[in-house]
Formats: C-alpha cells, structure tokens, sequence
C-alpha cells in the first residue's frame, strides 16, 4: 500500500480492502432501494486507485 498521510484514509482503504467487510458496510448503510439493484456478492477488490492524480 502506498504511503497515505492521513490516517483517515488509511483506515477506510484497508477497511474497505476487504471485500466482506465492503460487503456488510454496504448492504448495512446504503438505503435498500440501492442494494436491491446492486449484486455485493460480484464485489472484487481493484489493484490501482481510481482519484484523479490532481486531486
């Protein structure tokens, strides 16, 4: 993992690199008119970073 100066975001990318805990976070949280069209069980974990380099 690259070096993150904030711990905040630390956290919620090592969290959130486990595809379980993603799993329940969102099936939790997100309103259920969300996760009725959303398959969780296809969720897999992505190698690169998706944010813009200029953010």
């Amino acid at each position: 993992m690259s070096d993150l100066s904030n711990p905040h975001d630390k956290f919620f990318k090592e969290t959130f690199s486990q595809p379980e805990v993603a799993r329940d976070f969102f099936a939790n949280y997100l309103p259920q008119r969300v996760t009725a069209v959303l398959d969780l069980n296809t969720l897999a974990l992505q190698p690169d970073s998706f944010i813009d380099p200029d953010l």
